[in-house]
């Protein structure tokens, strides 16, 4: 219990991270300049393709140069439609926010054009982080009665609601500008170098775990690591290029930690090593909807661009595979390390495109046919890691979601996580779809082990002062023997969509008792309660008829009043169905729900039970007319009444009548284990012969 409810805590946590509104805002963001990302790594293939394969250099250099430039652009796509998402929850006019949050990056590109270092490393970082500062500032200062420049009754709403951004645009411009320019003033932002320098590459392992680790972590939370960290990785291409000049000049090699050594070894696939993550799906799970993706995903793979699977699966803010994420890159470049340092591979002495091919990259970048066995080898290692974390998902799909409850014999089967590609916000639906199962779970799990069975409460004629039936009512206790309330575990099984299976269980349980009865030599009629998706659902309703058959008409059922508002032909059917076999049928809870005269026309009923509140209410004028109009009105009818909720004598001898009531209640009693009953009735037979009141 302990751990389920340690484990519902924690989906809770996190689906209030996923839901906060600046992630939901960089996720959505990110996901929808998806198109582009891929446009753009599209062209970069095809230029690495024709190079390849000898094109004319002015094709190669066509093909790279639109990648150049539509990457130039996703800093301000990003802006923009994190300032979309933003404006939507803070009610602004969505397409002006978004053009301010767009000319805000711009304006921070423009102020940095002279320190190329610094810009590499915070035009992503302020493209995403401007938005979440400057939208909230807009939206206070449109508050503000004097940063609007026109009313509304001057032009149309949607004129003035773009008028009137120029005053919170402008303010916020101005305190960017400020705030950049003040940044610039600190030496170590204006001559920002990169923290990494070649004197670190001589300390390898650390160097490497660290960038490893960082590009990964960075990609976890949706930014992207390559142009968060541009000067870590040029600095990494340069010392690829000082490998290549000490090998062509017959020097030995200096640095074995380079751009291609992580290209090649570390990121197999993508960010995290993806490539094992999607080959570890196709051979460890048989989730329709994940190998689905993992196919979509795998031809951009082999190519190292992993966005489909990053924000589809999706890997972003996606707790289950945090540590595989980070384990994998930072595993293989250790191994890729001890590996090239004894010497048993060649280190990377040519630049590679980072989409260059897999097995093809580590042969071009080394020139060592070695390193494609070391490439597969990591691979392998890869899927080793990330098989327990697939497994796990496997098994919570198939397994963690099914609960058995062994008193009822019957399994409960929680809601299918299921994936969807590209859809909107996945990381935030599927977390609010994970704690709605895991408190659902949680809470059959709870019940799972509770030994269920039925008590009695007797129902006295108020003309004889005998007990002329009783109601079966479901009791629950646990394994420390607490009886619980059938409220709350009732409530629970409903949510769950189990009600006809409990409602055949009953009637089960009150036919075997039944039965004991008869074979003691006594007989009591008694009812059940039957829930409205038993009476509307045609497979369950017969099942029931055909167990209450075998009661020969001493079993009836009570239906509430909502299950009467649902296919009125569809219920006035399965009432003659019970009718037929001599069960009789009772409104439960009359003047509760959804009462209507016409009920009783419709619908051939036999009784009516009266709530409990109206007996409560009976001590205020208003409330004693209606229970008596109430008890009139049936008169009329010529319906049978059961009464109940009736615990004091005061309240009993308010219920007059012209005919026969019948009151339950703990005026005469608790409900009754089945075998109680038979001297509870044979008690009130002894009493009214004596003459005994109540």
């Amino acid at each position: 219990m302990a751990q389920t409810l340690f484990k519902l805590f924690l989906t809770q946590r996190l689906a209030a991270l996923a839901s906060t509104e600046s992630l939901r805002a960089i996720r959505e963001g990110l996901l929808w300049i998806l198109p582009c990302l891929l446009v753009s790594a599209g062209f970069l293939i095809l230029s690495e393709c024709a190079r390849l394969l000898g094109f004319d250099p002015q094709v190669v250099a066509l093909l790279a140069g639109l990648h150049g430039k539509i990457s130039s652009v996703i800093p301000l796509l990003v802006a923009a439609s994190i300032g979309y998402m933003l404006a939507i929850q803070h009610r602004l006019p969505q397409l002006p926010v978004a053009f301010l949050c767009l000319a805000h990056v711009v304006i921070a590109i423009f102020i940095l054009r002279d320190y190329p270092r610094a810009s590499a490393t915070f035009i992503l970082f302020i493209a995403i982080a401007s938005p979440l500062i400057n939208v909230p500032a807009i939206a206070w200062l449109h508050r503000r009665r004097w940063t609007r420049l026109v009313s509304e009754d001057l032009v149309v709403h949607n004129l003035k609601g773009t008028i009137n951004m120029v005053v919170p645009g402008v303010i916020t411009a101005l305190l960017l500008v400020m705030g950049l320019s003040l940044l610039l003033q600190i030496p170590h932002v204006a001559q920002f170098q990169g923290p990494l320098m070649l004197d670190a590459l001589q300390t390898p392992y650390g160097s490497g775990v660290f960038i490893a680790a960082i590009n990964s972590l960075l990609w976890f939370f949706g930014i992207h690591g390559t142009y968060a960290i541009q000067p870590l990785f040029d600095v990494l291409d340069h010392a690829v290029a000082l490998n290549g000049a000490a090998q062509a000049a017959g020097e030995p090699i200096k640095y074995i930690l380079n751009s291609g050594l992580l290209g090649c070894f570390a990121f197999i696939g993508g960010s995290g090593g993806s490539l094992a993550l999607l080959l570890a799906i196709l051979l460890f799970s048989r989730n329709r909807p994940m190998r689905l993706l993992a196919m979509a995903s795998l031809p951009l793979s082999l190519f190292n661009v992993s966005e489909v699977l990053l924000f589809g699966l999706p890997i972003i803010l996606n707790p289950r595979l945090f540590i595989p994420f980070l384990l994998v890159p930072v595993a293989n470049t250790l191994l890729a390390l001890i590996v090239v340092q004894a010497g048993w591979v060649s280190p990377a002495v040519v630049s590679v495109p980072f989409t260059a091919p897999v097995l093809l990259n580590a042969y071009l970048s080394t020139g060592d046919w070695t390193a494609v066995i070391l490439q597969l080898a990591l691979l392998g290692v890869g899927i080793l890691v990330y098989a327990p974390y697939v497994r796990a998902i496997q098994r919570q799909a198939m397994e963690g979601s099914t609960v058995y409850l062994k008193s009822f014999d019957m399994t409960f089967r929680g809601l299918e996580e299921k994936g969807r590609l590209l859809e909107l916000d996945p990381v935030l639906a599927s977390h609010k779809a994970l704690v709605r199962q895991a408190r659902e779970l949680s809470r059959i799990q709870q019940i799972s082990d509770y030994e269920f069975y039925l008590e009695f409460q007797p129902q006295v004629s108020t003309l004889t002062g005998l007990c002329t039936g009783c109601e079966a009512l479901m009791r629950a206790r646990d394994s420390h023997g607490t009886v619980h309330s059938p409220w709350e575990f009732l409530q629970w099984l409903a949510q769950a969509r189990l009600m006809p299976d409990v409602d055949l269980w009953v009637a089960s349980q009150a036919v075997r008792q039944y039965q004991r009865w008869k074979k003691a030599g006594f007989s009591l009629p008694m009812t059940i309660n039957i829930s409205s998706a038993t009476l509307t659902t045609p497979a369950y309703g017969d099942r029931l008829v055909q167990i209450l058959s075998r009661a020969q008409g001493q079993i009836s059922v009570e239906i509430t009043e909502d299950a009467l508002v649902g296919d009125i032909q569809v219920t006035r059917q399965m009432i003659e169905k019970l009718q037929a076999i001599g069960a009789k049928v009772y409104i439960d809870d009359f003047g509760t729900g959804f009462s209507a005269l016409s009920y009783l026309h419709q619908f051939p009923v036999d009784f009516i039970k009266i709530d409990r509140s109206f007996v409560v209410a009976q001590h205020d004028p208003k409330g004693a007319q209606v229970l008596t109009g109430m008890l009139r009105f049936c008169e009329a009818l010529n319906l049978g009444v059961v009464v109940e909720g009736v615990e004091t004598a005061q309240q009993l001898a308010f219920l007059q009548s012209d005919t026969e009531l019948i009151i339950q209640g703990w005026y005469f009693s608790k409900a009754l284990p089945g075998d109680a009953l038979q001297g509870f009735v044979r008690e009130r037979e002894r009493k009214v012969a004596q003459g005994v009141g109540g």
